[in-house]
């Protein structure tokens, strides 16, 4: 069951080297100017600036559209930028380029996690390899020590049973916190999750969640998109609101979801807190 992820520490691992932080909280991470479109010239970053702590969790909320999955994947080098920069801990982390490349600093790549709303398990492959894969392959980790760190992660999150499985043997519950337990594998300094429940049913949404509250009480700093008001009030130290591309408010929970101080920030808000 479940139930049984309530002790240990589900950043760490006993004998596993931990990756410290380098500075302060407050230039963690830094968004300036950063502009991205799409060949149909649909434009999805116009400018976007945002900080972001070490200690932070943030949710980004908005209309579908607006740059939120987009931001988490150029974060993850997974997509470019044609203006702007990301700098993470004081350094240059990703700068744009004019062809929509945009530049990244690949060891600083590897601080950063990212659980995607499907899963991108490898199918062929046992839960066991698919933990074990990017450790070894990445980090150069011994195969012993992969296999000791990825029981150590699966019995926090209940699911050292399934390490034999494959991903088309799990629920999609399981599969989402084999998903996380993977990004764990590589002890990020950020975890990025782009709509990680959206897909699931109501108690498999409860199961990923309680993972997630876990890793808030290791004070993980995590980027966050959801379409779940709820949870984003539950989890989340602050919650910034985007449209057309760029940050329209930035606060605490309840000063968002209980008194937004912008008229496109309300109307937002009323809409999806009424369906």
């Amino acid at each position: 069951m479940f139930s049984t992820v309530t002790k240990g520490n589900l950043s760490e691992n006993p004998g596993i080297k931990k990756v410290s932080k380098l500075s302060g909280p407050d230039n963690f991470i830094q968004f300036r100017d950063l502009h991205k479109t799409y060949s149909n010239q649909l434009v999805v970053m116009d400018g976007l600036n945002l900080d972001m702590r070490s200690d932070d969790r943030l949710v980004i909320i908005g209309p579908s559209g607006s740059g939120k999955s987009t931001l988490l994947r150029v974060i993850m080098g997974l997509e470019g930028i044609e203006r702007g920069e990301i700098r993470f801990e004081g350094q240059t982390y990703i700068s744009g380029a004019s062809n929509g490349l945009g530049n990244i600093d690949s060891e600083i790549q590897k601080k950063i996690g990212m659980v995607f709303q499907h899963y991108t398990l490898f199918p062929h492959l046992s839960v066991l390899s698919n933990l074990t894969l990017a450790p070894m392959k990445v980090r150069g980790m011994s195969r012993e020590d992969a296999t000791e760190s990825a029981r150590h992660y699966m019995r926090l999150l209940g699911l050292e049973s399934k390490l034999d499985n494959y991903p088309g043997q799990l629920s999609g519950g399981q599969k989402q916190r084999v998903a996380i337990a993977r990004a764990l594998m590589l002890q990020p300094q950020l975890m990025l999750f782009d709509e990680v429940t959206s897909a699931l049913d109501p108690e498999m949404v409860l199961e990923v969640q309680n993972v997630m509250m876990k890793l808030a009480e290791q004070k993980m700093a995590m980027l966050i998109v959801t379409h779940d008001m709820n949870f984003a009030r539950d989890i989340a130290t602050r919650v910034v609101f985007c449209a057309e591309g760029r940050v329209v408010e930035d606060g605490p929970p309840e000063q968002i979801f209980k008194c937004p101080q912008q008229p496109r920030t309300r109307e937002f808000l009323n809409k999806v807190l009424h369906l």
